[in-house]
């Protein structure tokens, strides 16, 4: 009975303390610890809690959880407080208690983001907002920290649009954390934007309700943002001042995480300003700092800014090691559940030693009577041998590191377009075995009422009659794009089959399209015609959205050691100078096509009023790449 007592005590001590919200219920079990309660506080709170919860009920024991789940929040052992949210998580879907799942979920999201696990965070960051309907300062909080993670994948459209959510919902209510994670994510899109201006004045207005608060930890993040800011316009001293204010807030809070993240920026602060030693030992204490707390986007990072100075320092071992550590944890962030990474980089190259000074000295013994000049001269030869030897074998490691980052390059390409080709055959099977049967049996069952439909009057028979038009172009419109995605004509019969059935798909009064397919008889691997097919397929798209042409002309045929394929049309041309400013992507898309071909692509224009476009492509004969 006492420890049920202690219980009601405590959660209202921090109830009064700072919970800003209205919770569902006026049970004292969900007031949980403010922003400004401290690591140690929250605990012994939660120690007390669930000292108490051992004889009460289901609900005690989920917001005992919870607390210690939000303590190892603060004290960045993510996993940990993973833990203590899914061990509880089942009892408080079973309760149906709105609060007590929302507040499990955020906890578990809030875990995952800090772990580099986004696709996971995000999920339940989503879960978590059909549990908040009316709270609006938590909404905010989440659409912050959704834009939070766009922002850190470098995606700003999305990061842009979810912080226009979360700032129409704070209103005027700017002193909370969530209106400062907000403020805190718009000052990083404004400066990755390169509006440094702006977000250093976000920047200070955050700093400022942080210290009106008494919230700590937001403002070491303002402080850390400032730092960024004078870094990246090449304010050394100023950025160094503030890094070390935030790190010194971060310090006594025990926040692992964000220390990890300060340490890398005055690692990366030093390595600007040609400071190798500290850039690498302030990295090194980074990377410590984010494996310990399973801060795998922290290891990422400082591997990555490690593996760059050491290549500035012409240390390519130490940097291909570092550079292996970079690429096998991202690797594992991408994979997710996957434990598996990359196999690792080894290095293959040993330092020459130095050629051996006994023999040297044996000569010297041996010519005694020799003069200074010979003795002299011998000692340049021997040295300018070793400066030499030791540059050409310095240029050799230059080279082969150069080299193995394109072939990494090359392989990440690989993985990307086969990703792309097994995600389009299961979204064009989504589509003709989903959606397009669902039509199809809609269509069916329109079919059967407009037979039976004689007693309806004239206006709603036609409309009847629309309706099942509208369907049926519907499931002909699905079924094309199925077709276009992944064409099983292509796999059945090969490449020339599969064009003329996309050619057959083509408006004929828009656009008139022939195909010369010549000498082409040669057999070729799938994976190698559906590349070549998507490459035609981009052309021909290009031309359709773009060239305002009548006319198309594709001609495919052998040659010695090529197979060449000329696309030609009488469009308005293209600006050769300008036109990977202006259509980047869908250009990018081609060549990297032709590029893992091992083949080569050009664009030109085919008059000389720069009107029509030809676009030539070669691709060697017997060249298959890896499926």
């Amino acid at each position: 009975m006492i420890y049920r007592y202690l219980f009601c005590i405590i959660a209202f001590m921090f109830f009064v303390s700072g919970c800003k919200e209205k919770a569902v219920t006026k049970s004292v079990y969900y007031k949980f610890p403010s922003n400004s309660a401290t690591s140690d506080s929250i605990l012994a709170a939660a120690k007390l809690l669930s000292a108490a919860a051992k004889e009460g009920t289901d609900q005690e024991k989920i917001v005992a959880a919870i607390y210690m789940g939000i303590y190892y929040v603060r004290t960045s052992a993510y996993r940990q407080a993973r833990y203590e949210y899914n061990n509880v998580l089942a009892k408080a879907i079973a309760l149906n208690d709105s609060v007590l799942t929302g507040n499990i979920y955020l906890g578990l999201a809030n875990s995952a983001k800090n772990l580099g696990e986004y696709p996971e965070a995000l999920n339940l960051f989503s879960k978590s907002l059909d549990f908040f309907p009316s709270y609006y300062g938590t909404r905010a909080a989440i659409y912050a920290s959704i834009a939070q993670i766009f922002q850190l994948q470098n995606d700003l459209k999305q990061a842009t649009i979810h912080l226009k959510y979360a700032l129409a919902l704070s209103g005027n209510n700017k002193e909370n954390r969530g209106y400062l994670l907000t403020l805190h994510t718009l000052a990083n899109v404004h400066g990755m934007n390169g509006f440094t201006d702006s977000a250093l004045m976000l920047d200070e207005e955050g700093i400022a309700i942080s210290k009106k608060i008494k919230d700590q930890a937001c403002e070491s993040t303002f402080l850390d943002n400032k730092a960024n800011c004078f870094m990246y316009t090449n304010r050394p001293d100023s950025a160094r001042y503030y890094f070390h204010k935030s790190l010194l807030i971060d310090s006594a809070l025990g926040d692992k995480k964000q220390m990890s993240d300060t340490w890398l920026n005055l690692g990366e602060l030093e390595r600007r300003n040609g400071n190798s030693e500290k850039a690498e030992q302030y990295l090194k204490h980074s990377i410590q700092l984010a494996n310990g707390i399973g801060y795998r986007n922290g290891e990422v990072s400082g591997y990555k800014s490690l593996s760059e100075v050491y290549a500035t320092r012409k240390d390519f071992e130490q940097a291909l090691t570092a550079e292996s550590m970079h690429h096998s944890i991202k690797d594992s962030i991408i994979n997710l559940k996957k434990e598996t990474a990359i196999a690792e980089w080894k290095t293959v190259y040993e330092t020459e030693k130095k050629e051996d000074e006994i023999k040297m000295q044996s000569l010297q013994l041996k010519k005694k009577n020799t003069s200074i000049w010979f003795v002299s001269i011998s000692s340049v030869l021997m040295l300018s041998a070793l400066y030499f030897a030791n540059r050409r074998n310095k240029e050799r490691k230059e080279k082969l590191y150069r080299e193995t980052l394109l072939i990494r390059d090359h392989e990440s390409a690989i993985k990307i377009l086969v990703a792309e080709e097994n995600e389009r055959k299961r979204i064009a099977g989504d589509l003709h075995d989903g959606v397009g049967q669902t039509l199809t049996a809609a269509w069916l069952n329109l079919q059967a009422v407009h037979s039976s439909s004689g007693s309806l009057d004239r206006d709603n028979a036609k409309l009847l009659q629309t309706t099942i038009q509208l369907v049926r172009e519907s499931c002909a419109e699905i079924r094309q794009i199925s077709h276009n995605m992944m064409p099983d004509i292509l796999y059945q019969k090969g490449l020339l089959p599969a064009l003329n059935g996309m050619i057959s798909r083509i408006n004929e009064k828009q656009l008139i399209v022939s195909l010369s397919a010549g000498e082409y008889d040669v057999p070729q691997h799938k994976t190698r015609e559906l590349i070549l097919y998507r490459i035609i397929q981009e052309c021909v798209n290009n031309v359709v959205r773009h060239a305002k042409a009548t006319a198309l002309y594709i001609s495919i045929h052998k040659e010695e050691e090529h197979i060449a394929v000329l696309i030609e049309d009488n469009g308005i041309g293209i600006d050769v100078n300008r036109m990977w400013a202006t259509d980047g992507l869908g250009l990018q898309s081609i060549r990297s096509r032709v590029e893992y071909l091992h083949g080569s692509v050009e664009w030109n224009n085919v008059n000389d009023d720069k009107s029509g476009t030809v676009v030539a492509i070669y691709i060697p004969l017997f060249y298959e790449p890896i499926s």
